[in-house]
């Protein structure tokens, strides 16, 4: 595979998703934008929220995704590039090591770079940030649809009773610390 080509698959990937935010943005993306009427006003905005945190968790996933591929591509022509002249003529064993050799050592370098880079922790921080945004936004949705109809215990009321638990043992451990104190009087 040539440098002409490999970078056209890259730009075949980036027009690809370009091509695919856009759409979303100019469809879906517009639904998000009309305000919610009527008696299920607060539960439609909320499904609405939930589906443009969805979309922003997929758009930073396949943004991710690009960039790995980009330094894929980048440790496949560095390889390329100090294998080319080793790979000519007759092929022995030896030739094989030191391919392999040569290819574990620009992988391991070109990803340690990337990993190392502030692309990478600021693209991750990104991600993290959309995937937890994600994570709060279906777990209100699955308290408010299905636990609370169902008369289960949301996370909220799980977390109040075990601060209740927790003050009440603070007082009773304090109490009997007082009656032991008074009782030796």
């Amino acid at each position: 595979m040539d440098k002409t080509s490999v970078k056209s698959s890259v730009e075949l990937t980036h027009e690809f998703f370009d091509m695919w935010l856009k759409t979303y943005e100019s469809t879906y993306g517009r639904l998000l934008e009309v305000p919610a009427v009527g008696p299920m006003r607060e539960r439609s905005e909320k499904a609405m929220r939930s589906f443009s945190v969805s979309v922003n968790l997929y758009t930073a996933w396949l943004e991710s995704l690009v960039n790995f591929q980009n330094v894929f591509i980048e440790a496949m022509r560095r390889t390329r590039e100090k294998m080319v002249t080793e790979m000519e003529g007759e092929i022995k064993p030896e030739v094989y090591k030191d391919f392999y050799r040569v290819w574990i050592e620009t992988y391991s370098e070109t990803f340690k770079e990337f990993l190392k880079s502030g692309h990478f922790s600021s693209d991750m921080g990104t991600l993290t940030s959309y995937f937890v945004d994600f994570q709060k936004t279906n777990r209100d949705l699955l308290e408010e649809n299905y636990l609370k109809p169902m008369s289960l215990p949301t996370r909220t009321e799980i977390d109040e009773i075990n601060k209740e638990v927790y003050s009440l043992k603070k007082a009773v451990k304090e109490l009997t610390s007082q009656v032991r104190e008074i009782s030796r009087e």
